[in-house]
């Protein structure tokens, strides 16, 4: 290491070098991770809020949405997709809810 310029006053001095700490034991953790006092665990822990759940509940299951996307994107590549009865429907749903 080297010296600090004169921070203490103590120019040169062996004082004036910093230590290494002493290596020291790392302490050993408990066994069990019952809640203290204060309900903190000693030990780490991911718990997931109710809203998390909910939402992980929400995900898509199975295949079902990834079969009816590949048929919509057919019907689009194939121009059956936008159809006038098609834009109808969207065109008097949104009305509905620009008057709702």
């Amino acid at each position: 290491m080297s010296d600090i310029a004169n921070i203490a006053g103590n120019l040169g001095s062996s004082t004036s070098r910093l230590q290494r700490a002493e290596q020291t034991q790392p302490t050993p953790r408990p066994a069990s991770s019952a809640p203290d006092r204060f309900g903190r665990r000693n030990v780490d822990a991911v718990e997931l809020s109710d809203q998390a759940q909910r939402y992980a509940d929400l995900q898509p299951r199975g295949d079902a949405p990834t079969t009816q996307i590949a048929r919509i994107q057919s019907e689009i590549s194939h121009g059956n997709y936008d159809t006038d009865t098609r834009l109808d429907i969207a065109m008097n749903r949104m009305i509905d809810n620009a008057l709702a």
